[in-house]
């Protein structure tokens, strides 16, 4: 069985879950960040199991944000491990500075478009740019896909991609006793933020990463889970009250939305600003903020309620006729 590990960070999500099986293969799934309190928390918990980072044989990074992956270079190093991961990863895995400077130009669009501000373009990139010294560079052993299979603890779990809050999210299904790995897919407390990120190929469509998540939110749902393990937070274990509630929250932000747009178009910037107004003071809250804003006329565009038009530079999203 699993056993979940909370793992401090500095950063404002708070602490992160991990987990172990400590049966042959030793199996650490995600790390938490590069920061010595999160490392000493790590070794103390695994140490009360009788494990030390030198005897992980096998880590499975679900996601490649810091506070998942952070300690998982020095963990390889120490321990000779293989690392598993979603191909999506590798990337951000081997060098997540150049992979970052690499979605430069496509964010800059967004933002352009968007209208938002020089100055808080300018405080989401500080922001970005601040990122990698959370993490170690490290190589995978093995990419891990739809359809793979992990043994853990003598039973067999299933991946499952699914991109939302992350493009390359995997989710791990164990059938038997029902449980699923959901790391920061299902978060008890918190919704999961769909972030924005950049096209699989140069022209390729912009990932619609809020409509993936709800589609793959039901998918894991209709799967059954008496349980689903979080990245964050305690343990759900009512995953269809879960599935209600974020789709509702998603449905009132649409509805607020559509709200704001009646009486005039307005851009990505004036709809995060009417929508969170002083709550946002920092670039990652910014950003995140955007977002999740993004995501949802992503929803309304999907639904027919809304379109976009472009006005100079800016695009103005607006209500349609059939609304």
């Amino acid at each position: 069985m699993l056993q979940m590990i909370s793992i401090p960070t500095p950063f404002s999500v708070g602490p992160v879950n991990v987990y172990v099986s400590t049966e042959t293969p030793i199996t650490l799934i995600d790390t938490g960040p590069k920061w010595p309190e999160s490392r000493a928390a790590l070794e103390a918990a695994l140490a009360a199991r009788g494990v030390r980072l030198e005897n992980i044989q096998q880590l499975i990074l679900t996601h490649h944000h810091v506070d998942h992956v952070g300690l998982a270079g020095e963990i390889a190093s120490r321990s000779g491990c293989a690392v598993l991961t979603h191909p999506y990863n590798t990337p951000w895995l081997v060098d997540y500075e150049a992979e970052r400077r690499r979605h430069l130009p496509f964010y800059h669009q967004i933002w352009r478009e968007g209208g938002v501000p020089d100055e808080i373009v300018a405080a989401m990139e500080a922001s970005g740019a601040g990122m990698a010294r959370w993490l170690d560079s490290v190589t995978p052993a093995r990419e891990i896909d739809e359809g793979a299979n992990i043994e853990l603890d003598g039973e067999n779990w299933q991946v499952f991609h699914t991109p939302g809050h992350a493009g390359g999210l995997v989710c791990m299904w164990q059938a038997a006793r029902r449980e699923l790995l959901a790391n920061d897919h299902f978060i008890r407390d918190i919704s999961s933020n769909p972030i924005l990120e950049p096209p699989d190929t140069m022209n390729g469509p912009r990932p619609k990463r809020l409509v993936e998540y709800l589609r793959h939110m039901q998918r894991m749902a209709a799967l059954g889970p008496a349980r689903a393990l979080p990245g964050h937070g305690q343990v759900v274990e009512d995953v269809p009250g879960l599935v209600r509630q974020r789709l509702a929250f998603h449905e009132r932000r649409k509805q607020k939305l559509l709200g704001l747009l009646a009486p005039q178009p307005l851009t990505l910037w004036e709809l995060t600003q009417a929508t969170f107004g002083a709550r946002l003071t920092r670039g990652m809250d910014w950003f995140l903020g955007c977002s999740e804003i993004l995501g949802h006329l992503d929803l309304l565009e999907a639904d027919g309620t809304v379109t976009s038009q472009r006005d100079g530079l800016v695009l103005r999203y607006t209500l349609t006729r059939n609304h």
